[in-house]
């Protein structure tokens, strides 16, 4: 069973594990026939690199930060203090990588249907000579 076929994943919101959503990822892109695919972390930002259709892609990702959001204080009466703090960002990473997840495994399902290629759906992830992305040309604009 691919990670697409794999309707248990779209059930899950924070109880899902940051590590089980990246390897959901992953799953999922090989499963498409991604190849070198390879995740990398630098403090908060996170770099997932895969090559696929002859062309290697890119993206990064910064982790949410703050933990002051309303919609985060779920659950969160019961812990004290700097708990809180490291508690909310805990949740707000799980959702953040669920969410990455449930949107990788959309924007393959699109690709495999026909309905979008895998350049356009990646494109601004596309890595270009130079080693910058699509996105890394055209964000100063």
């Amino acid at each position: 069973m691919t990670a697409i076929e794999s309707r248990s994943f779209y059930t899950r919101g924070d109880s899902f594990s940051i590590g089980a959503s990246r390897e959901h990822i992953e799953r999922a892109l090989v499963g498409f026939g991604a190849t070198e695919v390879r995740f990398s972390q630098r403090g908060d930002v996170n770099a997932i690199t895969f090559r696929a259709t002859g062309r290697q892609f890119r993206i990064v990702l910064s982790l949410p930060q703050s933990a002051g959001s309303a919609g985060d204080r779920g659950g969160l009466e019961q812990v004290q203090g700097h708990e809180v703090t490291a508690k909310a960002l805990e949740l707000k990473a799980r959702r953040f990588w669920h969410a990455f997840a449930l949107a990788t495994d959309a924007k393959l399902a699109a690709v495999t249907a026909g309905v979008v290629t895998l350049e356009s759906e990646f494109l601004a992830h596309v890595v270009l000579p130079g080693n910058r992305t699509v996105l890394d040309e055209l964000e100063p604009v």
